[in-house]
């Protein structure tokens, strides 16, 4: 038992590492993806309501200073969708009971000491903007002198808690990708675009989560964004998968691991997730779809885009999380 222990400790024979890495299941792709939709409705929502408060341009506000439904609706799934993501990486700790531990020190350098501090600021501003942006109906229903005042202060004040919230979100949907791309030993996730990749993936799936909820005559708005969006993403994906194939042998070997490779995962090869789902379905078939539509082409087809672009952002979620895993260890 003492060698066994020895053994694993001194030259790395570990079962959950050596030939492959096996610490990451569903949970966390889960989370990543909720956290990066959880950023990008952040981020703009606060920027619709900055644009609106400030410069008066944006979506027509709904009276009362409530703004347009598809930014009440998306001030509120923000930190719900985070607290969703949030379980998944719950269930997912070994020790969940410890889970306290992190708070107990700051590492500027680690990025979960670092994520567990900006979660810490996320959900009390993303939850009062909220309850401002839905003032009207929480009123009309609910009447608490202190959660009224709180609303109030917050109100008076909202521009610059929008602001603050909007580097929150840039900051959650970075975080998503710099969790993984510490991890320097495993090729694939060792590269520094992958937080810029996860921050437009997410505000691409929250402007087309934004999308799906805004009434007719606002789609349009939230689908502009969508399309410059997900242009931008597909800037970003060819420059990570440049730098992956163009790096050293390992890094090389991982990158066509995952736009190449034959792993199956739910049953089809990496390769046809890669480029098929993700690239295709996922990106370049609703920018088409959008692009069109904004350009004054009704194509008069069911909104299929927003529901391909959230799976593409899923699928990128577990691609990465999978691929990164099983390429083999370096030794």
């Amino acid at each position: 038992m003492i060698d066994g222990a020895r053994e694993i400790i001194s030259t790395k024979i570990n079962p959950s590492v050596v030939p492959h890495l096996h610490i990451w299941e569903w949970h966390i792709p889960l989370y990543l993806f909720l956290g990066g939709i959880a950023g990008g409705l952040l981020l703009l929502t606060s920027a619709l309501i900055v644009m609106k408060r400030h410069f008066g341009y944006g979506p027509k506000d709904q009276g009362d200073g409530c703004p347009c439904l598809a930014v009440r609706l998306g001030s509120i799934l923000s930190p719900a969708l985070l607290g969703i993501g949030m379980l998944f990486l719950f269930l997912d700790l070994t020790h969940p009971l410890y889970v306290w531990a992190f708070y107990t020190t700051i590492q500027p350098t680690s990025p979960m000491s670092a994520g567990s501090w900006i979660l810490i600021a996320f959900f009390p501003l993303a939850v009062l903007q909220a309850l401002v942006v839905n003032k009207k109906f929480i009123q009309e229903r609910v009447s608490i002198p202190l959660l009224d005042q709180v609303i109030a202060w917050t109100d008076d004040h909202l521009v610059k808690v929008a602001l603050l919230n909007a580097h929150i979100g840039v900051g959650i949907g970075i975080y998503t990708g710099i969790l993984l791309s510490f991890f320097s030993a495993r090729p694939l996730w060792s590269s520094s675009i992958l937080g810029m990749l996860f921050l437009m993936s997410g505000i691409s799936s929250a402007a087309a989560l934004m999308m799906m909820l805004a009434p007719k005559d606002e789609k349009h708005i939230y689908s502009r964004i969508d399309a410059n969006a997900i242009w931008v993403e597909l800037v970003v994906v060819g420059l990570f998968v440049l730098g992956g194939v163009t790096g050293p042998a390992n890094t090389h070997g991982a990158m066509m691991h995952l736009i190449t490779g034959d792993h199956l995962m739910a049953g089809m090869p990496y390769m046809y997730w890669f480029w098929g789902v993700f690239i295709f379905a996922g990106l370049l078939v609703p920018l088409m779809a959008e692009v069109l539509e904004n350009s004054k082409f009704h194509i008069h087809i069911p909104p299929f885009s927003p529901i391909l672009v959230l799976l593409g952002g899923l699928t990128l979620r577990f691609l990465i999380v999978f691929a990164g895993q099983t390429w083999h260890t370096f030794m």
